[in-house]
C-alpha cells in the first residue's frame, strides 16, 4: 500500500507551481463535481495527478477501490471479489437484433458493485475459472450510471477480467467468509453479503405472475439464529 500524504508530495514535487493546499481543494471539488459520492480521496488525487500529467509511480490501479468507481470513469483497473455470477442473458439492440451480456457483482471490504460484460468481449463472458469468492483484477473497464442511479461498472471488447495470483494482493482482499452475519445481527434495510442461520422450517415454493405478464417463482423458508427470537423470513 502506499501513503496517501507522500503521493501528495510526489505531485508536488513534478508540479512545484502547484501548493498543497490547492492540491486538498482539488481533492474535495473532483469528490464533489465528479465522483457524486462514490469517489475516495485517493481516487480523486489519482485522477487530479492525470490531468496534471504527473504519473503517481507508487500508486497502482489496485490501490482503486469500488468505492472510487464514479460515472464516467474510462480504462480503469479494480482489483476484488466476486459475489455473484449470473447466467448469459439476452436483450434487444436497438436495431432490432438480439445481444447477450452477464453480470456479476463484486465485493470489497466496505462496497459492493455490479460488473456487465457485453457480447463483444467473448472471451471475457466465459468467466473461466472463475467462481464465487475468486480475487479478481478487471481491466480497462468503463462506468456508467446503473438503473438504480449507482454507478456500474461495464467490460466492452477492451476489457479484461482475470484470476489474481499476486498472495500479497489477494491476503488485502477480505473473503466472502469475514463478511458474513448471523441472523441476531441482522438489522433494517440491510445489504446482506452472506447470512449464516439455522433452517427452522421446510421450503415452500410457489409461482406468480409479474407486472409485465412473464412468470415467476419464489421458495422461502424460515432461517434462524442463535436465540429463540432472532428468525427471519428467507425469500428465494
Amino acid at each position: 500500500m502506499y501513503d496517501f500524504n507522500s503521493l501528495i508530495d510526489e505531485v508536488l514535487r513534478n508540479r512545484p507551481e502547484v501548493t498543497r493546499d490547492q492540491i486538498l481543494g482539488l481533492i474535495q471539488e473532483k469528490k464533489e463535481t465528479v465522483g457524486g459520492g462514490f469517489l475516495t480521496d485517493q481516487g480523486a488525487l489519482f485522477l487530479i495527478a492525470g490531468e496534471l500529467g504527473v504519473q503517481l509511480q507508487h500508486m497502482t490501479s489496485t490501490d482503486l477501490t469500488l468505492k472510487d468507481l464514479y460515472v464516467g470513469a474510462n480504462d480503469i483497473t479494480i482489483v476484488a471479489r466476486v459475489l455473484g455470477i449470473y447466467p448469459i442473458s439476452e436483450y434487444k439492440k436497438k436495431d432490432g437484433g438480439a445481444g447477450r451480456y452477464r453480470r456479476l457483482v463484486l465485493f470489497d471490504q466496505n462496497n459492493t458493485s455490479k460488473l456487465t460484460i457485453w457480447d463483444d468481449n467473448s472471451e471475457a463472458i466465459k468467466l473461466e475459472g472463475i467462481a464465487v469468492d475468486s480475487p479478481v483484477r478487471v481491466m480497462n473497464g468503463y462506468v456508467r450510471q446503473g438503473l438504480d442511479g449507482k454507478p456500474t461498472l461495464n467490460l466492452g471488447r477492451k476489457g479484461k477480467i482475470e484470476l489474481v495470483g499476486d498472495e500479497k494482493l489477494v491476503s488485502r482482499l477480505v473473503p466472502l467468509s469475514k463478511l458474513s452475519k448471523k441472523v441476531d445481527e441482522i438489522g433494517e434495510l440491510q445489504d446482506l453479503p452472506v447470512v449464516e442461520g439455522l433452517a427452522l422450517t421446510g421450503s415452500r415454493s410457489s409461482s406468480f405472475t409479474r407486472q409485465d405478464g412473464s412468470p415467476g417463482s419464489l421458495t422461502q423458508f424460515e432461517l434462524g439464529g442463535e436465540t429463540e427470537k432472532a428468525r427471519i423470513r428467507t425469500v428465494i
